[in-house]
């Protein structure tokens, strides 16, 4: 499960890097994870499982916390599955 948190890192310090707003929720996508896991060079087979096991059962990793974030939930979008990291 190490994978796990070493994928969220990622896709949270992608995000900030691409001028997401620290001050409110950070909303990912598949594409995130996919770009996270293949820079990483680690498999993960389903990635949206990443969010998933995080979603109200799991601390996120520290370095995403010690940003404010709690949590991770899924967002309304008809589009796509996509979740956000959430602020408390």
């Amino acid at each position: 499960m190490r994978k796990y948190p070493a994928t969220l890192v990622r896709v949270f310090e992608n995000k900030l890097k691409a001028g997401a707003d620290a001050d409110s929720d950070i909303t990912f996508d598949q594409a995130d994870l996919e770009q996270a896991t293949e820079e990483l060079d680690i498999d993960v087979r389903q990635v949206l499982e990443i969010p998933s096991a995080y979603s109200s059962t799991r601390a996120l990793p520290d370095e995403i916390t010690e940003h404010g974030y709690v949590d991770i939930e899924p967002t309304d979008s008809d589009d796509e599955e996509t979740y956000r990291f959430i602020k408390e």
